[in-house]
């Protein structure tokens, strides 16, 4: 049993009932505070209320949560996604006030651990490393590092966008010398994946390195469902933001390939919003899939999504691990997955299915292969329904949070 720490949690991203980087630092929050007194510093972002009546609720008086607010003015909208460098500017500014009020804490309290939590990039580590408190950088995720020969999938201006991010992050990765420093003086860095971890070691210099997804799974009570029958269609699932690195194309060209055999009755469902949310649709009217499109599902109706799907598909170009992954796995959906980044390691043979990452064609004829088998297999694809389900329990944000603490031990004793 870990002992009972101070923390000062950096969270730009925190909030309930959210995915992605506001349900990392929400999670972070909970966990934490169940075993520690927290001091939280978070932006005042659109979701803040959420944070604010749970901090002042009686469980987290009962917590002894501390919550500072500190704005960051630009927003990280969808017409921001075209000029992102102005939002990592506003966000170094950031940055800098949370060092200034973390700087002035100081001089009157002792802090055991300080952990920047979000955002995960490993753009931007802050500035609290430079203080004398153990300093904890993680879950970090190193992007730009999508394989190249798929640039065809994106668009003229994704094209452009993907570029520049690579030799951005190629260009950061070399010669920051604030990340540089910031891997080296951290206590602790916490890598996503095996392949973040050994970039951290060997181009950051960062002396101790775990490997910790950035989200987890979360575990409601839920009985298995029952095996498909052997008339019923083979239901699918495809959930994300519309943009081209979330892979749609490579499983709609997989059902193009189904289509034409005509031998796998299937039922795809499809669900977000974005902006090739048009383009998508239009491709199912066009190949004539079997389809439905959900809309933009809210978060905490997702379950019930993958509940009632037969494999959920996470054929992600560019990602972290992504909550996506840890939801369907909870809800006894198998996930076919390509064979790279943190959710190729995560997703195992007893729980769904990897791609190779050969060619364009080769993706979607291996997604149609997998399909057409579990089809035809319904024992083994029930298996891994049952094998997805152990899999999430051993990542569970329950888990995940007392490695953090073992962490924490290794880095104060």
């Amino acid at each position: 049993m870990s002992r009972r720490y101070k923390i000062l949690v950096t969270a730009n991203h925190c909030a309930p009932n959210q995915g992605s980087e506001h349900g990392i630092g929400w999670h972070f929050l909970t966990g934490l505070s169940a075993y520690h007194d927290v001091v939280l510093i978070c932006n005042r972002h659109d979701y803040i209320r959420g944070v604010v009546d749970f901090v002042e609720s009686e469980e987290g008086r009962k917590r002894n949560i501390r919550l500072f607010l500190v704005e960051q003015r630009v927003k990280y909208t969808r017409n921001m996604r075209l000029f992102p460098f102005l939002y990592y500017m506003d966000y170094r500014r950031w940055q800098k006030r949370v060092y200034r009020l973390v700087r002035e804490l100081c001089r009157t309290e002792r802090f055991d651990v300080i952990h920047h939590v979000t955002n995960i990039t490993f753009r931007e580590p802050g500035y609290l490393w430079q203080l004398d408190t153990p300093f904890v950088w993680g879950p970090v995720s190193i992007l730009g590092d999508e394989p190249v020969r798929f640039l065809s999938v994106y668009g003229f201006r994704e094209k452009i966008k993907t570029v520049a991010r690579r030799l951005s992050c190629v260009y950061q990765l070399h010669f920051s010398r604030r990340i540089h420093r910031a891997a080296r003086r951290a206590a602790a860095c916490i890598g996503v994946s095996e392949h973040v971890a050994e970039v951290m070691r060997r181009k950051l210099g960062a002396r101790r390195v775990f490997v910790l997804p950035d989200t987890g799974a979360l575990l409601r009570p839920l009985a298995p469902p029952p095996p498909r029958g052997e008339r019923e269609p083979i239901r699918l699932l495809w959930t994300a933001g519309f943009d081209a690195r979330k892979g749609a194309v490579f499983l709609i060209e997989a059902l193009r390939v189904l289509q034409q055999a005509n031998d796998v009755p299937y039922r795809l469902t499809i669900a977000g919003d974005g902006l090739m949310r048009g383009k998508i649709v239009a491709l199912c009217e066009t190949y004539g899939l079997a389809y439905d499109y959900a809309g933009k599902v809210p978060y905490e109706a997702l379950p019930e999504l993958y509940a009632a799907s037969h494999l959920f598909f996470l054929p992600s170009l560019m990602d972290a691990t992504t909550s996506v992954v840890f939801e369907s796995l909870a809800n006894y959906c198998p996930v076919i997955a390509l064979n790279h980044l943190s959710f190729g390691e995560i997703v195992d043979d007893t729980c769904g299915r990897k791609v190779a990452l050969t060619s364009r064609t080769q993706i979607a004829r291996d997604i149609a292969t997998h399909i057409r088998y579990l089809y035809h297999h319904e024992d083994e694809r029930y298996r891994l329904g049952l094998g997805a389900r152990r899999r999430a329990e051993a990542y569970s944000w329950e888990k995940k949070i007392e490695r953090v603490n073992a962490i924490y031990d290794a880095i104060t004793s």
